[in-house]
C-alpha cells in the first residue's frame, strides 16, 4: 500500500476544515504559499482537483469532499491512538451518537470532571459508527438493538419517545385534548428518514388516518428538538434527553402516549482490561443512568392507549 505524502494530507485536511488556505497556514505555522504548494502536490499525486479556487475563497470539489471525510477521520484516529499509547494514563476518548452526547452527557459531565479532575476527557459526537480499536476510542455510546459481540457492553436506556412541545404551543393547539381532530391541526417536527418515528407513533396511537409525512423535516433530532423549544410544533424524543426542559417547564408533553422503538442506547468498550481512567468513566456513566431522575418524577408518560395499540420493545 502506497500512501500519499502525509504532510500534504495534513495541509489539505486543515485547509478543507477551515475552507481557507490562510487559516490553515496559521494553524500549521507555515505560509499560505506553502499550504497551496502542499495541496497542489497532493492533487498531482491523486490526479484530481481537490479544491475550486475562487477569487476570495476555496471550495471542495466532489472528490475533495470524499477525500476530506476519509482523511479527517483517519488523522483524528491517529491523533487519538497516539494519545492512548503515550505514558499518560489519565485520558478517555469517547465516541457517541450526537443526541446522547449533547442532550444527556454534556449536562452531567461536570460531575465527572469535578470528581476526577486529573482525567482528560475527549468526546467525539458523530453518527458514524467508529471502530474502537482502529479509530483510537476507549468507549462508545451506540444506538441500536444492543447486541455487540466481542465487546463489553451495558444498556443505558431504551429508546422510548414521547411527543414534546413548548407550553405555549400546547396551550394554543391542545386546549381541547389530544384526540384525532386536535392532531389534524398540529405541525409534526420530523427527523429525516430513516430516523423519523412519526408514522409509528401515529399508528400505535390509533391515529394512522393522519398524514404522517406532513410537517417540517430536520437532518438531526437535535434540530427538531430546538424547533419544538421555539414553538414550531411537536417533536418526538426520549424523555432522558429533555429532563432539564421538562423540569423547568420549557417543554411539556403534548400527549402522554409514548412509543417504544425496540432500540436502545448502549455503552460499549473493548473486550479487554481497561485503563483505570476509562473504567472510572464507564462506571460513572452507568451509575449516572441508574441514579437519574425516575420518570415518575417527571410529567407522566404512561400510555393510556390499549396495550395492543402500543409497539413493544423487541426481545
Amino acid at each position: 500500500m502506497k500512501l500519499p505524502p502525509l504532510n500534504a494530507v495534513r495541509a489539505f485536511e486543515s485547509a478543507a476544515r477551515h475552507a481557507s488556505f490562510r487559516l490553515a497556514a496559521a494553524e500549521l505555522f507555515v505560509t499560505p504559499g506553502a499550504v497551496s504548494q502542499q495541496i497542489r502536490q497532493l492533487e498531482s499525486y491523486l490526479g484530481v482537483s481537490l479544491f475550486r479556487r475562487l477569487p476570495r475563497a476555496v471550495r471542495l470539489t466532489d472528490a475533495g469532499q470524499e477525500f476530506f471525510v476519509a482523511a479527517s477521520r483517519h488523522l483524528r484516529g491517529i491523533a487519538q491512538a497516539a494519545e492512548r499509547v503515550r505514558p499518560r494514563a489519565d485520558t478517555v476518548a469517547l465516541t457517541s451518537v450526537p443526541t446522547f452526547a449533547t442532550r444527556w452527557l454534556m449536562p452531567r459531565l461536570s460531575r465527572f470532571t469535578h470528581r476526577f479532575p486529573q482525567v482528560q476527557v475527549s468526546v467525539d459526537a458523530s453518527s458514524e459508527v467508529a471502530d474502537l480499536e482502529r479509530d483510537g476510542f476507549d468507549l462508545a455510546v451506540r444506538y441500536g438493538e444492543g447486541h455487540y459481540a466481542g465487546f463489553g457492553s451495558q444498556k443505558l436506556f431504551d429508546a422510548v419517545v414521547a411527543p414534546l412541545c413548548s407550553p405555549t404551543y400546547r396551550a394554543a393547539h391542545f386546549a381541547g385534548g389530544s384526540d384525532l381532530a386536535t392532531w389534524r391541526g398540529v405541525r409534526l417536527l420530523h427527523e429525516n428518514p430513516p430516523d423519523d418515528l412519526w408514522p409509528q407513533w401515529l399508528a400505535a396511537s390509533g391515529m394512522d388516518a393522519l398524514d404522517a409525512q406532513a410537517g417540517m423535516y430536520f437532518s438531526y433530532g437535535l434540530l427538531a428538538l430546538s424547533a419544538a423549544l421555539e414553538g414550531e410544533g411537536v417533536a418526538l424524543q426520549p424523555i432522558e434527553f429533555v429532563e432539564r426542559e421538562l423540569a423547568s417547564g420549557a417543554l411539556v408533553l403534548a400527549d402522554e402516549r409514548t412509543y417504544a422503538t425496540g432500540r436502545c442506547y448502549t455503552l460499549v468498550w473493548p473486550g479487554r482490561e481497561l485503563r483505570s481512567a476509562v473504567a472510572n468513566f464507564r462506571d460513572w456513566i452507568i451509575a449516572e443512568v441508574e441514579s437519574g431522575p425516575a420518570l415518575a418524577q417527571l410529567p407522566s408518560v404512561a400510555n393510556p392507549a390499549p396495550q395492543d395499540a402500543v409497539a413493544k420493545p423487541k426481545p
